[in-house]
């Protein structure tokens, strides 16, 4: 089943509501602030109710950048004891968060129990599209088995129990808000968790305020591919970030988070504007998708690309996490720039896209 999207709801009463708190000397119902003496917090993730001792301290996070981003964002970077950030993207990170992520060791290559292991985890952070798929033998129950915490990014929730069950199970910015509280507690920062919900809301505000087009403009997400195209359906974080700059994803319908796309459907879609991620991998990197999109019979008649209407955003920015804010205005921009959404006289230029 398809998740409603919903773009508002205040995090101010509701983190509160995510976590039991079980204390020495304290009720399970006592207020969430009353964290000091904490030995464990439960809380709801992806539909189950999990339990992790406290004080949490050293964070393996995994997975996607963009979430490493709401770490950040809700005061977590001293816990952080490595991350699978590729470290192009440090500069990108720095700009919307400050400075620190470059200092936290930089995991490559395939994450393994050894490796959690060896950095002392008291906690993994992973999705069910990336680590805890568990081509490498590490998911939660693993994880479990040796002591250590795990946290599934919410946006990666699966509908059922198979592996290769759709994903998404809430809106894209439920996605981020359940995270955003969940880190609070798990951390023992809520009040940056209260601030960053309270921030998210008001800058989609800002968004949703904007002066809105009579047709949204058709968007279309180009990750990777050369046989079909890895893009993002109706519950994956771009679909939100689409619909808050004012356009349409050209894959809404589509029950997941990320799916592969035939070059066909892709055609078929004719969107108006095309956004690349920018894995930041390589200098001909982007370059190299835009010449591979108009040398491809069906898609380089497009007038998107006919027009030359390419947007490149940062993937840090694009899959699950706080940067998605950013996105959603730095794409709004773009599309006021192609004169597909009204001009708002806005400055959507919020954080550099480096």
């Amino acid at each position: 089943m398809k998740p409603t999207v919903m773009r508002r709801r205040s995090m101010a009463v509701a983190l509160p509501a995510v976590a039991v708190l079980a204390l020495g000397a304290c009720s399970a119902t006592d207020p969430i602030e009353e964290t000091e003496s904490a030995t464990s917090v439960t809380l709801e993730n992806c539909g189950t109710e999990v339990t992790y001792d406290l004080p949490i301290e050293k964070v393996v996070a995994t997975s996607n950048s963009a979430n490493i981003g709401t770490i950040l964002r809700v005061g977590g970077l001293d816990k952080l004891a490595a991350v699978t950030l590729n470290a192009n993207n440090d500069a990108v990170m720095e700009s919307m968060f400050g400075p620190g992520i470059a200092g936290v060791p930089h995991l490559d290559g395939t994450i393994t129990m050894e490796t959690v292991l060896g950095k002392q985890a008291d906690l993994v952070v992973g999705s069910y599209s990336g680590l805890f798929k568990g081509a490498s033998g590490v998911t939660p129950e693993s994880l479990g088995q040796n002591g250590i915490g795990a946290y599934i990014i919410s946006d990666s929730c699966r509908q059922g129990t198979a592996q290769d069950a759709p994903m998404g199970t809430m809106g894209p910015w439920d996605a981020l808000r359940a995270d955003v509280a969940n880190y609070g507690s798990l951390f023992g920062t809520q009040d940056e968790a209260t601030e960053a919900a309270t921030e998210l809301d008001t800058r989609l505000d800002r968004l949703e305020q904007a002066p809105q087009p009579d047709t949204a403009p058709q968007v279309l997400i180009y990750d990777s591919g050369e046989e079909d195209l890895y893009t993002s359906g109706g519950n994956g974080a771009p679909n939100g970030i689409i619909d808050a700059a004012g356009g349409t994803n050209v894959f809404a319908d589509v029950d997941n988070t990320w799916f592969r796309a035939s070059w066909e459907t892709v055609a078929g879609a004719e969107p108006d504007v095309i956004v690349i991620m920018d894995y930041k991998k390589s200098s001909d990197e982007v370059q190299g998708k835009i010449d591979a999109i108009k040398a491809r019979e069906g898609l380089r008649d497009l007038d998107a690309v006919k027009q030359n209407r390419f947007v490149v955003l940062p993937l840090a920015m694009f899959t699950s996490g706080f940067p998605n804010i950013y996105g959603a205005e730095q794409l709004r921009g773009k599309l006021e720039e192609f004169a597909l959404v009204p001009e708002s006289g806005a400055d959507w230029s919020a954080a550099p896209n480096q």
